[in-house]
């Protein structure tokens, strides 16, 4: 079964993270950090008669009328489901406990029509998680739960009323559409399963109401004991419990009110993704629950790349959320590898994931967002826990230098796409090298430390001028030496070969790419290469908005003729340039630019990583952490400046 790309709505504790459709079906369910494993294949909740056999209405099928939204200023969310020729309305409540690892699924069944009926509720399930190999499933009579499980993970549905049928693998799903099930297994080596319940009679008018809970634990006494503790809840109690956690966690950070509905409601809810986003046990930032199962589409978004993150505590010192930074840095420093250097991206458990690439960077993004921090916080104790990290780290910037170019070596550039020597890269390795010296000198360093890292940090900037910045063009260029035909020969006739590793291999690549691209704004914003006033940098900014702006739908898109998912405007692109205009002091053009992004939200106020070039819609990868992040600058940046 193909499953979406895109998540209507996230919910969660920032261990448990669920995401859900705009029908309210469960697609995804990450646990026991919120991204790895992703355990659900597939789940379904419907109605059927209980006296007519093949009455089964799954609420995901188009004969159910759907709305749904957050319950303000939470992440518990609401799907409301109506199907008029069956004369019934289901309100469908979803939030996971906030100091539990249990989905609570609160269902209020209506009868709108003008005569009784008996329903029965179903509920199928294919779990745990989507590695196919070893997956069980079994039935425990002893507290009347379906359960499935795999080594050390359990994930049990249970109810707060009794079990009416029961069936493991076999054909579940149709047969529970049928709405019949067969128990005659009660555990066997299969993935699937499905349990049913008698809600009794209801009138016309009348409702009822039942509750399905999904629970997580490594072992199956312990997740036994959690399905006994839920059917001892006070459930109002909980619900309002959890209201009242998310209310009171936007009430702790900064107090942000424009008088622009739209704009007032995104910030709270990106506050709100900050706190999914953010893993509870090891301090990771997750860039989205995004997968593509298939590797159809993408290489997959459920990690934590240091480029995101350190927009991402960018954001989260803006709104006060100081001590999710601290946490973050920490965890940063545990992944850092022994030579200085931080991978592509990583598991929130802090394990190398799958990568393609070193991106030299995020090493620089990384130290010069320890410093960032720093500067929000002035706490001096956070510095020295992070100067060996930040020391280690500035030593391999200075070691990982081109001799002939004076710029990085060749390393993918911030899209992942080319190895190169690129400008956004450079740029960031600049920042990184500076903020170690501006660290160096607080924890009063040995001079000759200082100097020589001020030195490297002049060196890279000249190194930049000289190499990344074309007096004919009026704009920096993307890159030199850089491979822009990973398959094969270069298609440019002005190549130079390179030494690829230690090992002696080498290959071919272009001398220089001159492709506009919006990064070419890190010069500036955000590592100070150059001053925002620099004719070079507006020059640059200029020749983006030329070349990148997306007609008719408007938004910046990443680079000419980008082809990814087709080639749409980015929100964070379009924002990059938002906070550039604020450097300048040019708000008008900010804002502008801003509003753009709220329009580009969803329904549910999550901002995407694209918006169809087409259509104007959200259409990749929903939320985006980054995004939200990129939005929070750019307002709290117009806020502080007393133009919004």
């Amino acid at each position: 079964m193909t499953k979406t790309y895109f998540n209507d709505a996230v919910i969660g504790n920032s261990k448990m993270l669920a995401c859900l459709t705009g029908s309210g079906e469960l697609v995804r369910l990450f646990w026991p950090h919120i991204d790895y494993p992703q355990h659900v294949e597939r789940m379904a909740a419907g109605i059927f008669y209980i006296s007519q056999k093949n009455s089964t209405s799954w609420f995901n099928e188009h004969d159910w009328k759907h709305t749904q939204y957050y319950v303000e200023d939470t992440n518990i969310l609401k799907t409301l489901c109506e199907n008029e020729s069956r004369g019934l309305k289901v309100e469908q409540t979803d939030y996971v406990l906030k100091d539990r690892d249990v989905l609570v699924r609160q269902y209020e069944i209506e009868n709108t029509g003008c005569t009784e009926v008996e329903l029965g509720f179903v509920n199928y399930s294919s779990m745990i998680t989507t590695t196919p190999e070893l997956r069980s499933t079994l039935f425990d009579f002893n507290v009347d739960s379906l359960i499935h499980y795999r080594h050390n993970y359990y994930i049990s549905v249970s109810a707060d009323r009794e079990v009416m049928q029961f069936q493991l693998g076999n054909n579940a799903y149709n047969n529970a559409s049928c709405g019949e099930l067969y128990g005659y297994d009660s555990i066997g080596m299969m993935n699937d399963g499905a349990i049913s319940f008698n809600l009794g009679k209801i009138g016309p008018g009348c409702k009822a109401s039942f509750n399905l809970f999904i629970c997580a634990s490594h072992t199956l006494k312990e997740v036994k004991q959690m399905v006994k503790l839920c059917r001892q809840l006070d459930l109002k109690e909980e619900y309002e419990n959890t209201l009242i956690y998310w209310k009171g966690m936007l009430k702790n950070a900064r107090q942000l009110k424009t008088g622009d509905k739209n704009i007032d409601d995104l910030y709270n809810r990106s506050l709100l993704v900050f706190k999914l986003m953010s893993d509870e046990e090891t301090g990771g930032l997750l860039a989205s629950a995004e997968l593509d199962e298939g590797f159809t589409r993408c290489g997959r978004y459920a990690y934590c790349w240091g480029r995101d993150a350190a927009f991402i505590t960018g954001a989260l010192d803006a709104v006060g959320f100081t001590d999710t930074v601290d946490r973050f840095y920490k965890w940063a420093v545990m992944t850092q590898d022994e030579d200085g250097s931080w991978q592509q991206r990583y598991y929130m458990d802090g394990n190398l994931a799958p990568s393609w690439g070193l991106q030299v960077d995020e090493t620089g993004t990384l130290i010069w967002g320890m410093y960032s921090h720093y500067e929000v916080t002035k706490n001096i104790d956070f510095l020295k826990e992070m100067w060996e990290s930040i020391k280690l780290g500035v030593e391999f910037l200075m070691g990982f230098i081109d001799s002939d170019t004076g710029l990085p070596k060749p390393s993918y550039d911030l899209w992942e796409e080319r190895v190169g020597e690129h400008t956004y890269s450079s740029a960031a390795v600049y920042g990184g090298i500076k903020a170690g010296v501006e660290v160096a000198k607080i924890l009063n360093a040995p001079s000759e430390i200082i100097d020589k890292w001020n030195e490297a940090a002049q060196n890279m900037k000249s190194s930049i001028e000289r190499n990344l910045w074309k007096d004919e063009a009026k704009r920096f260029i993307r890159s030199v030496r850089t491979k822009l035909n990973p398959w094969g020969c270069e298609p440019s006739q002005h190549t130079t070969i390179v030494k690829v590793n230690e090992k002696g291999y080498y290959r071919d690549v272009t001398l220089e790419d001159w492709t506009i691209d919006i990064s070419l704004l890190g010069v500036s914003i955000p590592f100070g290469v150059f001053d925002a006033e620099d004719m070079r940098v507006k020059e640059t900014v200029e020749a983006i908005e030329r070349a990148l702006t997306v007609h008719p739908v408007g938004g910046i898109k990443r680079y000419e003729n980008d082809n990814y998912i087709g080639g749409n405007p980015w929100v964070l692109a379009t924002l990059w340039v938002a906070l550039y205009y604020i450097e300048v002091k040019e708000y008008d053009k900010a804002k502008e630019y801003l509003m753009w992004a709220v329009e580009s939200c969803t329904a549910l106020g999550l901002l995407p990583e694209q918006v169809s070039k087409d259509s104007g819609k959200p259409c990749w990868v929903i939320p985006l952490t980054w995004s939200h992040a990129m939005f929070v600058l750019v307002l709290t940046g117009l806020k502080d400046a007393g133009a919004i």
